[in-house]
């Protein structure tokens, strides 16, 4: 989206855990991330026969009538959930140090299991069990305060100085959950004067807000896995991001340049299978070369290097009906090649050679 002023297609992709498309779905723009999941699912990866999965996902994706309809599949789930949005019994209990297992100074764990009801599609309440994980990670937390440092001191600052600041209209949009509603002040001019936010900015909310900077929070119905595991798992939602950035970018997904649902729906179609195809691709490197701790995370080489490789990979036609294939010692494309076992001698083809060499390459394996 990226505030960018045109009308806005949106797409749904779902992964294997190992990072390969297995299906997608298109919206309007304007539909809530929410609402696409139990379509996508019902259309889609339920017919699929895949046997019992486990459903991960973002805070985005946390409703429980959509996590119902994953249990009534048989399926299990491992989904973030918004801390700033749990009730004030939640966050107690998950600021309280006492009962966290400190495996080091960057690193502190914690979970509970708390039984629910919540209530499916058609309103049917169920009783479910979850298992709750918490975490406070110090690299997250520093690169949340990293994200997030000009906004933090702009707070510190007003409630220090106020009169030293105008606050402009939008900036007031930002720091509105801080405010004591007690005290509200309307504005609906471009500036608002700072004398009026002196009393009405709330240190204990500012306080609240840092407090909560490094933790994270998922639910699972998976009881049985230890919080390490289902942290682990949790991290694995990256590699849907990563094939986002690929598609937007390494593909040229976007802008789009067709209208009707047909020629959108083509469009995406094609830049997916071409994103299976680059993955396939990672994943052979990876398995070729890769260290079995490392093969789980590594993409082997980025897709753009992929993409220039390939498009390097190119035939000279010489007198006499001689053929050479250029540019196959480039390092990438070398690497490549060898992932796949496929080896090519440098020297002048035939016609007859080159199809003699086309069939005797293998992927399949």
């Amino acid at each position: 989206k990226e505030n960018r002023n045109q009308p806005i297609v949106q797409m749904g992709l779902f992964l294997d855990d190992s990072g390969l498309p297995i299906s997608y779905e298109i919206f309007p723009g304007n539909t809530l991330d929410h609402l696409t999941v139990r379509d996508s699912l019902a259309s889609t990866v339920d017919n699929m026969n895949f046997g019992r999965f486990i459903f991960v996902g973002d805070r985005g994706m946390c409703s429980y009538t959509n996590l119902a309809h994953i249990l009534q599949q048989g399926n299990g789930y491992v989904i973030s959930k918004s801390i700033a949005k749990s009730k004030e019994a939640e966050k107690r209990w998950i600021f309280d140090d006492s009962d966290y297992t400190v495996e080091s100074p960057n690193f502190k764990y914690k979970s509970r299991i708390v039984t629910r009801q919540i209530l499916d599609e058609n309103r049917k309440p169920h009783t479910v069990s979850e298992k709750i994980v918490v975490y406070w990670d110090r690299k997250f937390f520093d690169r949340q305060i990293q994200e997030n440092k000009s906004f933090l001191d702009f707070l510190d600052k007003l409630i220090q100085s106020p009169n030293s600041f105008r606050v402009t209209a939008s900036q007031s949009k930002s720091v509105r959950r801080f405010l004591k509603n007690e005290f509200l002040h309307i504005d609906t001019g471009e500036f608002l004067d700072a004398a009026k936010l002196r009393s009405v900015l709330d240190p204990a909310k500012v306080a609240a807000y840092k407090e909560e900077l490094g933790y994270y929070q998922i639910v699972s119905s998976e009881l049985h896995l230890s919080e390490k595991e289902i942290i682990e798992i949790y991290h694995g939602l990256s590699r849907i991001e990563d094939q986002f950035k690929v598609l937007k970018g390494d593909l040229s997904t976007r802008p789009i340049f067709v209208n009707t649902k047909e020629h959108i729906d083509a469009h995406l179609a094609i830049c997916t299978i071409a994103l299976i195809v680059l993955r396939l691709i990672q994943l052979k490197v990876a398995d070729e070369f890769a260290t079995p701790t490392d093969k789980l995370w590594s993409y082997g080489i980025s897709a753009d290097r992929i993409r220039t490789a390939l498009n390097s990979w190119t035939v000279d036609s010489f007198p006499d009906g001689f053929f050479r294939f250029n540019n196959v010692d480039s390092p990438d494309l070398k690497r490549i090649l060898d992932a796949f076992h496929i080896c090519i001698p440098v020297k002048l083809f035939k016609a007859k050679e080159l199809k003699a060499l086309k069939s005797a390459f293998s992927i399949s394996n």
